[in-house]
C-alpha cells in the first residue's frame, strides 16, 4: 500500500497590517487628514486673513494696498454704518419671510406626498428638480419671467384681469419676487426632508391613536408636530444659515435695487469689498455676520443636541 509522501501544509499565517496602519489612532488620522486639509485650506486660512485684513486699513485702489494696523477701527465703522444696518433688516426680512413659508408649505406638502399610494417615486424625482438648478442660471430664467412686458406672470394677470407689475421698479414687488423664487427653490428640500423624517416615523402610537378615535389635527398636533421638532430644528437653521448669505438671485435678478430695497448683506459685502475695493470693512462685516450667525445657530442646535445625547446615554 502506497503511502504519501508529501508532508503535511502547515496553515498559512494571516497576512498582517502594517504596524502604522494597525494602530486605530494612526488609522483614523490618517482617513481624517484629507477632510483636514480641506477645512485648513478652505476655511481656516481664509478666516485667519480676513481677521488679519479687519485689522487694517486696506484699500486695494491705494499704492500700499495694506496699511497700518488699526485695531477695532473697521468694526466701530461697520456697527455705525447706515448701509450695513439696512442691509441687514432686509435680509432678516427675507429670512423671516421665506423661511416660514417654505415651513409651512414644505410640511403640508410632505403630508400629503406621505399618504400618497401611487407615483411616490415620481413625484420626489419633481421634486428634486429645482434643487438641481444652479441658482444664478435659475435666477436669471426667473428674471425673464418676471419681466414686465413679456413676462409670463404679468401675461397670468393679465388673464385674470389684474394689471401688470413692474416687479424690480418698487421696494415691494422686488423683494416678493425675491422671496418667490427662494420658496419656488428650496420648499422642496423641506418637503423630502420632511417626507424621510415622516417614513421614519414608529406607527405604533399613530395606530393607538386611529383606534382611540383622535381626529387628524390631533393627531397631528399630539404626535407628529412633537416627533418631528428635530428635524424642524435642524431645517431652521440650515436654511436660517443659508438666507442669512442670500446672494445668487440678488446678484442675477435685482443687484440690489431699485435703490438699496433687495441689498442683503452679501451682496452689500460683495460692493463694499470688490466694487468699492475696501476689503478691511467687508472683512470686519463679514466677521460680524459670522459670529451672529454661529452663535444663533448655536443656541438653535443646543436642544436638539441635548436630546441626542440623552438619547444616546439611555440606548
Amino acid at each position: 500500500m502506497a503511502t504519501s509522501t508529501h508532508a503535511p501544509e502547515l496553515p498559512r499565517k494571516p497576512r498582517r497590517l502594517p504596524r502604522l496602519l494597525a494602530d486605530h489612532d494612526w488609522f483614523g488620522s490618517i482617513l481624517v487628514a484629507p477632510a483636514m486639509l480641506v477645512i485648513v485650506f478652505f476655511a481656516l486660512f481664509p478666516l485667519g486673513y480676513a481677521i488679519y485684513l479687519a485689522g487694517h486699513y486696506v484699500d486695494l485702489t491705494s499704492i500700499n494696498q495694506i496699511g497700518d494696523y488699526v485695531g477695532l477701527t473697521s468694526f466701530r465703522e461697520a456697527l455705525t454704518n447706515d448701509a450695513f444696518s439696512s442691509a441687514i433688516r432686509t435680509t432678516l426680512a427675507i429670512l423671516v419671510i421665506a423661511l416660514t413659508t417654505e415651513v409651512l408649505l414644505g410640511v403640508g406638502l410632505a403630508m400629503l406626498l406621505n399618504r400618497l399610494k401611487w407615483f411616490k417615486g415620481i413625484c420626489r424625482a419633481l421634486f428634486l428638480l429645482p434643487l438641481a438648478c444652479a441658482p444664478e442660471a435659475a435666477a436669471l430664467i426667473w428674471r425673464y419671467l418676471y419681466d414686465s412686458d413679456f413676462g409670463v406672470y404679468n401675461a397670468l394677470l393679465g388673464m385674470i384681469g389684474l394689471g401688470p407689475i413692474n416687479w424690480f421698479g418698487s421696494s415691494l414687488p422686488a423683494l416678493a419676487s425675491i422671496i418667490i423664487f427662494d420658496v419656488w427653490q428650496w420648499t422642496p428640500f423641506v418637503t423630502l426632508i420632511t417626507l424621510a423624517a415622516l417614513q421614519a416615523l414608529p406607527r405604533e402610537p399613530f395606530e393607538a391613536a386611529e383606534l382611540d378615535g383622535a381626529s387628524r389635527f390631533t393627531v397631528f398636533r399630539r404626535l407628529t408636530l412633537p416627533l418631528l421638532t428635530p428635524v424642524l430644528a435642524l431645517i431652521l437653521v440650515l436654511r436660517g444659515m443659508d438666507l442669512a448669505r442670500l446672494y445668487d438671485p440678488i446678484s442675477a435678478m435685482t443687484k440690489g435695487g431699485p435703490g438699496s430695497a433687495t441689498e442683503t448683506v452679501s451682496y452689500y459685502l460683495y460692493r463694499v469689498g470688490l466694487e468699492d475695493f475696501r476689503l478691511d470693512q467687508a472683512s470686519a462685516m463679514a466677521l460680524l455676520v459670522l459670529f451672529v450667525i454661529v452663535v444663533v445657530s448655536g443656541l438653535g442646535l443646543r436642544p436638539l443636541m441635548r436630546a441626542q445625547g440623552a438619547r444616546a446615554r439611555r440606548g
